[in-house]
């Protein structure tokens, strides 16, 4: 009876157990949340500006709107609270002939960002991941 007791009194006391499980952090809070993303698309930006690759495609651009969309873009894609409002990559790039080499180089400014800024190696992989399925929609020759 004592074993018994023993054994229901450990059930009782493991079913009182709450068991803390931290849900992994999103992509998003992984990136440094609203402040983070701006400052890595902040300095992607910058680096474009003097990509003699490919800062021509930019010359034209509302700098300040494709910085407002590129951090929504993002965050939406990381799972942070925004809500991506700019168009597709295919209409948005449409008709730019932009090739894979000139893909490429936004990417490598992207990583420079992203190591200018401390980002971990994971979650920076995690975000060039998230936006690879991209690059058919803009690189279109």
């Amino acid at each position: 009876m004592k074993k018994l007791n023993i054994a229901l009194a450990s059930l009782l006391l493991l079913g009182s157990v709450q068991v803390a499980t931290a849900a992994e952090p999103t992509l998003y809070d992984q990136l440094g949340g609203d402040a983070g993303v701006t400052k890595i698309i902040d300095g992607m930006v910058g680096h474009v500006a003097a990509d003699t690759r490919i800062n021509s495609f930019f010359a034209n651009a509302n700098i300040p709107r494709l910085k407002k969309l590129l951090v929504e873009q993002v965050c939406a894609g990381a799972g942070g609270p925004c809500t991506y409002k700019g168009q597709d990559m295919v209409a948005a790039h449409k008709g730019m002939k932009i090739n894979s080499a000139q893909f490429n180089a936004l990417v490598e400014d992207l990583q420079k960002s992203l190591a200018d800024n401390n980002v971990d190696i994971g979650a920076g992989n995690k975000l060039l991941a998230m936006l690879a399925p991209m690059k058919t929609d803009v690189d279109n020759k």
